[in-house]
């Protein structure tokens, strides 16, 4: 279709789902970009790292 979207989130786990490339920024300055495979799943920079240890994760039933 040639179409783009712009979504902003600070959800890594919605970006996952919902994007096929990822460009993380910090202060208003790109420190990283990529297919959100390669960003999310070998986070280069430090925001980037920060941003996905944030994710909550529950608990692991017992």
């Amino acid at each position: 279709m040639g179409m783009s979207y712009l979504f902003v989130s600070h959800d890594p786990n919605v970006v996952r789902l919902l994007c096929d490339r990822v460009i993380v920024m910090r202060s208003g300055r790109v420190v990283e970009q990529d297919t959100s495979e390669s960003v999310l799943g070998d986070p280069q920079h430090a925001c980037t790292k920060e941003l996905l240890t944030a994710i909550p994760h529950p608990p692991l039933p017992v």
